[in-house]
């Protein structure tokens, strides 16, 4: 099951149903199509991380955040030296501490609009 969440309502939008053998990378896209994106953020976790998908965000005039994890190596290294390359004034970063589900997470995010650097 996928689902689209609004995070300051506290509500769930929408919700499609994966085929039988298949995963979320067939089903997003078909989520996406039924919802009005315009000056949205959505995010969506590494599974998501792909190009049609943020092709589509992008066509329905929204934004985009995708997690990126070493299942794509050429990505995730082309992401690495986008922030080795910039200088520490053009990138943000947030980092939050969570202690919970008996684990201590550190989640630490930069930011940057800069993409010259990522081969596709």
């Amino acid at each position: 099951m996928v689902s689209a969440f609004c995070h300051a309502h506290g509500v769930s939008l929408a919700q499609i149903r994966t085929q039988q053998k298949s995963n979320e990378i067939t089903a997003i896209p078909e989520l996406l199509r039924v919802l009005d994106l315009e000056g949205c953020i959505v995010s969506i976790d590494a599974m998501g991380c792909q190009e049609d998908i943020a092709n589509q965000i992008a066509e329905q005039k929204g934004y985009y955040i995708l997690a990126v994890k070493n299942n794509q190596p050429s990505l995730f290294e082309s992401l690495e030296d986008t922030f080795k390359l910039q200088q520490r004034k053009d990138v943000s970063l947030s980092e939050e501490l969570d202690f919970g589900h008996g684990r201590i997470e550190n989640r630490t995010c930069f930011i940057s609009t800069d993409l010259q650097y990522i081969d596709r």
